[in-house]
């Protein structure tokens, strides 16, 4: 496996605390929620940051387990629901797509450092994660758990949803839970739980309507695919009216509707001009062509849809005519250096930006802002 050496800039100021003070407006919403965060998930990312800064070292000062437990029982107390199954915000900055990050927490890190400082001169700009946060890499417990605690410490701006890797099943097949069980023996069982019902509570679907004056752009964000019915694939469903009828807030898509594990698990493929792609059977996992495609974005009156779920050398890959972006967010893979990790760009008026997910690339990016006060 290819270690990162890097030593970051203590950008964080951990010995000042500045970054994760909130505005006096993001208190008074967490005060109108009647939510108090534990000290608990500012102390577990104080410890993750500080790792990364140390050269992505989470070997020689591991987070106990006890402050791990604590920190899932602390997020599922404030999320402790599945409140929307399809999330729709209204945004008037800048949005950000991150795809699959696997437990690679080197770029995980990277992003958020760069969202931070981003949202200090655009509080509106927003930053979504399409899922798929463990399996696939050692350190997918600490990879998710910065995430999970960037998001709680910036709230309204960062937006997680559901992938087909946030699973029980698939997460006994493909490493994250031989990690915790490696790393804190039986005791990673009941680690593993708190952690499985975070997952059930994360919306399966998140459309962005993008502002612009009187003008609006929807773009739809989902870990696979648009829900299909295999029976019936030319009449497009319309997401307000599924939604009461999705069952994803269960530990294991095989426990799912159809519509929720197509969400999760289907495929874009050019190769098909018409209809659909099954398999041997109809359990949502099908590939869908540009016909369905548009007809299921001019019923939902949707501009573009972003996505995750598929590996990608450059880090993305464009379909149906550029309406469709598919994204990786890692450049390890299975231990290995693989990937150009990508992000996209999306803002009212201007064509989608693909960011290389590098110092240099962030680096770029957030110079153009500069001149905001």
């Amino acid at each position: 496996m290819e270690e990162f050496t890097l030593i970051k800039k203590n950008f964080f100021a951990l010995e000042t605390n500045k970054y994760h003070q909130l505005s006096e407006q993001q208190f008074s919403s967490l005060k109108k929620k009647n939510i108090t965060i534990n000290p608990i998930i500012r102390e577990v990312f104080d410890h993750l940051v500080q790792c990364c800064l140390d050269g992505f070292n989470f070997t020689q000062n591991p987070l106990s387990f006890e402050k791990y437990l604590r920190f899932y029982q602390e997020v599922n107390r404030l999320i402790p629901t599945l409140a929307k199954k399809i999330v729709t915000d209204d945004i008037y900055g800048p949005t950000y797509f991150v795809g699959d990050t696997h437990g690679a927490i080197h770029e995980s890190y990277l992003i958020i450092e760069f969202f931070y400082k981003l949202i200090q001169k655009i509080p509106e700009s927003k930053l979504i994660f399409v899922g798929d946060y463990v399996d696939r890499n050692p350190y997918d417990l600490e990879n998710l758990t910065l995430i999970v605690a960037f998001s709680l410490l910036c709230p309204g701006k960062v937006v997680l949803i559901r992938g087909n890797h946030e699973d029980r099943k698939i997460n006994e097949h493909y490493g994250f839970i031989d990690n915790l069980l490696r790393a804190f023996w039986e005791k990673g069982e009941e680690l593993y739980e708190e952690i499985i019902q975070f997952f059930t509570h994360l919306p399966i679907a998140h459309i962005s309507q993008i502002h612009s004056g009187s003008q609006i752009a929807r773009v739809l964000t989902v870990h696979g695919g648009i829900p299909i019915d295999p029976y019936h694939f030319m009449e497009p469903l319309i997401l307000s009216e599924i939604e009461s009828k999705l069952e994803c807030d269960k530990p294991e898509s095989s426990l799912m509707d159809p519509l929720s594990v197509s969400m999760l698990w289907s495929d874009p493929d050019e190769m098909i001009q018409k209809g659909i792609l099954t398999g041997d059977h109809f359990n949502g996992r099908l590939q869908f062509g540009i016909d369905v495609f548009n007809a299921f974005m001019s019923a939902n009156n949707l501009d573009l849809l972003v996505r995750g779920h598929q590996k990608w050398p450059d880090g993305w890959k464009a379909f149906f005519n550029s309406r469709l972006y598919s994204l990786f967010s890692t450049a390890s893979y299975d231990g290995r250096i693989q990937f150009s990790p990508k992000i996209l760009k999306l803002e009212y008026g201007k064509p989608p930006k693909i960011i290389s997910i590098s110092e240099d690339g962030l680096n770029l990016e957030f110079s153009e802002f500069q001149s905001y006060n």
